[in-house]
Order: structure tokens, then sequence, then C-alpha cells
């Protein structure tokens, strides 16, 4: 009767050193072998278990492949035993290349993904929706130029992504974190090619491709000792070093401001005390009560000036009042205050990355650990989708708020 398991090559390795992994189909006669496309390096190999170990990123994915064709090859072994006929290696390794060959009325998906990602993508500027935009329009320009402006449909599988995948960190050295960002937006594009019955939802390669793990910093944050070293810095008033700091502060002290509501911040949001804005992701309007630290900041900056702007972060010289040359000024201001904040950084002697959304993530931190709760915590950053803690509870007023960061800050 015949074995099947998986097994490791240990002796085809390839340049990376890494060895493919096969099916192994055994009987008294022979063995047979199936290659199931994928290789990885002999110490994320369990032999004991035969399967991958948990230490490889794509343990999961890698498993549950191995699994999936394994199951496949019992199956066909289970039908040829029924049927009374031969169930050699050779016949069952048939067998299943033959179950593995698709027709061509099974194989064909027409249409090119560019041209529905074009529509969408041109769409997404049309909605004003100009970061998104900036960012899908990035993603496609490395696809594209990867796939010679053409991807057919039918050529996106699960062993194309693994092979972008692949390239993406070894001609760009993007890291795991900006793999998974790449193919976020890729996924979103062919997701709403479904939707719009552009794609069948049966041949969806991610089903069963997902990209490498890497580290995510999206919850970086600075201890409130850290942001006291950045607030002792000697530093010049009125460089864009000094100016960096206060742009970070103030978005701290002022529970989370995003850099691109600082960027567009006029004098007229200061009202009272407060500080009454529209949030430019959500569009909700966010009205809260100043800080001593964040008045302190403002005291530095003239309150009146020909353009109204609260802090000098955009080129007035520019056009601002055109949209796209607003955003483009606000995405390149963006990279240089992160730029900058790495400096801060350095003479702080602080060892974290930092970037400016971090004043975000760190005043939620801090407000976590000082008892607040998850509602209060989103109010404040003005989230807009709060569904599981509405139910239980039904509004945070301005009042409340005020005591919170006056307790927090004082």
């Amino acid at each position: 009767m015949a074995q099947i398991s998986a097994t490791l090559a240990k002796h085809k390795k390839n340049k990376n050193g890494h060895c493919p992994i096969y099916l192994r189909i055994s009987d008294s006669r022979s063995t047979k072998y199936i290659s199931i496309k994928e290789s990885i390096s002999e110490s994320h190999w369990n032999d004991n278990k035969s399967n991958v170990r948990k230490s490889h990123p794509r343990e999961d994915d890698l498993n549950n492949l191995i699994q999936q064709k394994l199951s496949i090859l019992q199956s066909i072994i289970t039908r040829l035993k029924t049927k009374g006929q031969p169930c050699t290696s050779l016949i069952i390794k048939k067998s299943y290349n033959e179950y593995h060959q698709p027709t061509n009325q099974e194989n064909e998906v027409s249409g090119n993904f560019f041209a529905f990602s074009d529509k969408t993508i041109e769409n997404l500027e049309k909605r004003q929706k100009f970061f998104t935009h900036r960012r899908y329009k990035s993603v496609f320009k490395k696809l594209k130029a990867y796939c010679n402006n053409k991807l057919p449909y039918d050529q996106l599988t699960v062993g194309f992504l693994r092979e972008y995948e692949t390239h993406l960190i070894q001609e760009y050295k993007n890291s795991p974190n900006t793999v998974k960002s790449n193919f976020n937006v890729i996924r979103a594009i062919l997701y709403k090619a479904i939707d719009e019955d552009e794609f069948p939802q049966e041949k969806n390669p991610f089903f069963k491709f997902s990209p490498a793990k890497g580290y995510s910093d999206s919850n970086k944050k600075l201890s409130l000792e850290e942001i006291q070293k950045i607030e002792n810095l000697e530093l010049e008033k009125g460089s864009l070093l000094c100016n960096t700091r206060n742009y970070f502060l103030f978005s701290f002290y002022s529970a989370g401001i995003r850099f691109s509501d600082i960027a567009k911040m006029k004098i007229d949001n200061i009202k009272d005390g407060r500080l009454v804005y529209k949030m430019s992701k959500t569009g909700t309007t966010k009205n809260i009560k100043l800080m001593p630290q964040a008045l302190k900041i403002l005291d530095q900056y003239p309150k009146d000036n020909p353009y109204g702007f609260l802090f000098p972060v955009l080129d007035i010289k520019k056009d601002l009042s055109d949209t796209m040359v607003l955003h483009g000024n606000i995405s390149s201001k963006n990279a240089l205050i992160n730029k900058y904040l790495k400096k801060i950084a350095s003479l702080a002697e602080i060892q974290t990355k930092i970037s400016f959304h971090m004043a975000r993530h760190s005043f939620a931190d801090l407000a976590r650990t000082q008892g607040w709760s998850i509602y209060d915590i989103s109010k404040a950053l003005g989230h807009k989708n709060i569904k599981v803690t509405e139910r239980y509870l039904k509004k945070f007023d301005t009042e409340g708020l005020d005591s919170k960061m006056d307790s927090l800050f004082s």
C-alpha cells in the first residue's frame, strides 16, 4: 500500500540556502516526489513531524498548504482503492497531476487588472482622497514596473504573489512591514474588482497567500519621561528643529492631532482657550480644552499673520488654494518633520525611532495608563467607529473631557 508524507529535499539547496518541500509517495517498488513549489531553510523544518516549525514567519500558511495537498493525495488513494484500481506511486502522482491541470475554461479570467486599478485610483483623486490616491499610485507603480505594465487577471495567482513578494524584498529591500503594506493595497483593489464582478471570488489568491509577518511599529510610543526629555532640550528659537519639537508636543498635549491637521490649522481654530477644528481624516469636529503646555507653545507664534496659519508649516509661496498642491505640500513637509524628529530623538538620547504620528500613540498610551476608559480615549482621539463601546457608554460630554485633560496634564 502506498504511503504519503511531506519531506524536505536537503540535497537541493538553492543559492539562498533554502531547500524545496516535496510530497513523497512511496510503494513497495518505487518512490515519487511532487514539489509544492515552496522552499525554506533547513533549520525551519521539523523532521520528526514532517512539517514547518513555528519559527518560520509563514508557518501556518505552509503547513496548511502541505496538509491540503496531502489530503488531495489521500482522496486519490481512497478513490483508486474503492474502484479496485492499482494504487502505485506512479499512478497516484499521475492522478494528482491530472487533478491539478485546469481546463482552459477554468483557467481563463479575462481582463487586465491594471485597467481596473487605474480607474479605481483615478476615482480616489476625483473624490479628493489625496493621501490614499498617492499611496495606491506608488504601490501600483512598482507592480506595473515588475509586470511591464500588463497584468491579466488570470496571472493573479498565489505563485505570482509569492514571486512578487520576493521581488520586493530582494530588489527594493523592502521590510516585511512595507511588503505587507504593499499587498494590503493590491488586495483592496482586487477585492473591489471582486465586488464589481470583474474577478471571480473562488479564484481569489489571497485565500491562500499572505505576506511574511514583520514587526509592527504601529503601537510605538514614548513614555512621559521621554516626552519631557524632548521638552527640556535647548533649541534655537525659530529654527526648524525647535518648530518641529513644538509641533510634536502641541499634538501630544492636544490629544494627538494628526500632522495634516496641524499643518492646515488656522489661528481662528483657537477660541476662548479651546481648540476647535474639523479632522481631515474623518470630517468630524473636535473641540478640546487647551492645556497650559499647549498654550505655552502657542505663545511662541504671532497671533496674526497675513495667511492665518497657526504654525509656519506649509510653503506659503505655493498656491495652497489648489487642493492637489496643498496635499502634496503637506506630504513633503511631513517627511521633513519626521526627518528632524529623528535628530531630536538623537539629541534627547531616545533610542526609539520617532515619527510625528507617535505623538498620537503616546497620548493614547498615557491616557490608558492613567485609567481612561476606551470610550474616553476614542472620544479624545476623535475616532469615528467605537460601536462596541457605544453599546454601554452613550456619550462622553465636553465637560467630562475637560476634566480628563486637566487630570492628565496637571
